[in-house]
């Protein structure tokens, strides 16, 4: 049958075909920085990139050896150990060593506790410390801010002084 002069080998049924092309995906230019980005997480994260890491800085004066351990990153809301350990290098008895930890970078941590207790803010006091004789003094520093805090640790003795730099990450 015929409708208004068509010929019948002219008329198909369905759409007509598409002429041939090669499929490819297009991105767009944040896509192609932003999808290797997030392929790379996963990846860092097992490599550790992401987790805890606590690190180790010794100095020296005159009469005083300090060795400090502290975390150089953690998460938010975890516990992490701040030991600090005095030596007397001089050959006699020190009466008192002052170790004071900066109270703008302790402030910026959840439940800091300290052992021997301070007697003012974040000072704890060492009496009696003989020659040779190390003390040592921990806390527990439990991330409440996000982001970098920084501080510094000095520990005094009559003369004598030692200035120990931190910086740590808390992320979440």
């Amino acid at each position: 049958m015929q409708l208004f002069g068509e010929r019948e080998s002219l008329r198909s049924i369905g759409p007509p075909t598409s002429p041939p092309t090669r499929r490819r995906i297009a991105f767009t230019g944040k896509q192609r920085i932003g999808i290797p980005l997030l392929a790379l997480i996963p990846v860092l994260a097992l490599l550790g990139v992401f987790g805890e890491r606590s690190t180790a800085i010794a100095a020296r004066s005159a009469s005083l050896a300090v060795s400090v351990q502290y975390p150089v990153r953690f998460r938010y809301r975890q516990t992490e150990p701040l030991e600090i350990v005095v030596r007397n290098l001089s050959p006699r008895v020190i009466d008192t060593i002052l170790v004071s930890v900066d109270t703008a970078y302790l402030t910026r941590f959840a439940g800091v506790r300290i052992t021997p207790e301070a007697k003012s803010a974040f000072v704890v006091p060492l009496t009696g410390v003989k020659p040779g004789e190390q003390r040592l003094v921990a806390s527990e520093l439990q991330g409440e801010r996000y982001g970098r805090h920084s501080g510094r640790i000095i520990v005094s003795a009559p003369n004598d002084s030692v200035i120990v730099k931190l910086r740590t990450l808390v992320f979440p």
